[in-house]
């Protein structure tokens, strides 16, 4: 960290600053995860400190240098997460609709890179041979089919695309998804053709198709630019 820090200061080394931010990043994750995941033993250190590594920069103007930090900083501006920051759909909001459009996003990104089985099976088959185990590839669900040509990142030129993605996703995991307790709420509600099954599934599905838009950033364009026409008029 010496050496690195010694780099920035006196050659202004962007790979070493690149590094130096890397590491920052992955002991503050690795922090919260033990918060998460080993509390009793976050317990047992965090009173031996006077601060979280979040908290790095403690002094009386810490509210407003850190609010500051990070407006210069425009987090995630150059890469894909760009339209999603500063989102609450995408990052805090835990309504059932903006949960699922996130899972959706993930599903997406996580399985656009997938091999294909015969490569996962190739793979398996040396690594069997040399442990001396079996190991079953399973078929992909359907779903997967075409993700390795699917536009990514979520942009509001392709949301539509992931909404339906999304449902076939769905419907294929969680056939009665709209029992889930989560969905309660749109159980109870009075629909003119009666609660029926497809009624309140396409209910759900009109909010998660909302919430993708908005973590794409359509609806903040919407706004902005009904902004733009109040100022004009």
């Amino acid at each position: 960290m010496s050496d690195l820090e010694a780099k920035v200061h006196r050659e202004g080394d962007m790979e070493a600053a690149r590094l130096l931010y890397a590491l920052a990043t992955q002991a503050t994750f690795e922090v919260m995860r033990l918060y998460l995941r080993h509390r009793k033993i976050f317990e047992q250190i965090a009173p031996e400190r006077t601060l979280l590594p979040l908290l790095h920069s403690i002094h009386p103007g810490t509210g407003k240098v850190t609010a500051q930090m990070q407006a210069a900083a425009r987090l995630g501006a150059r890469t894909r997460y760009a339209r999603q920051i500063g989102s609450k759909a995408y990052f805090q909001s835990d309504a059932p609709a903006n949960v699922y459009a996130r899972a959706i996003i993930t599903c997406i990104e996580m399985n656009e890179e997938l091999e294909p089985i015969s490569c996962q099976q190739y793979f398996w088959d040396q690594f069997d041979r040399k442990e001396g185990t079996k190991t079953i590839v399973m078929p992909f669900p359907k779903y997967i089919q075409n993700l390795k040509k699917f536009p990514s990142p979520i942009t509001p030129e392709n949301v539509l695309q992931y909404w339906h993605k999304g449902k076939e996703i769905i419907i294929e995991e969680l056939p009665d998804f709209q029992l889930r307790p989560e969905w309660e709420s749109y159980q109870r509600r009075k629909y003119a053709g009666g609660a029926k099954k497809g009624v309140i599934q396409h209910a759900i599905f009109r909010d998660i198709l909302v919430a993708l838009q908005t973590i794409a950033g359509k609806n903040k364009r919407k706004l902005l630019s009904k902004g733009k026409q109040l100022r004009e008029n």
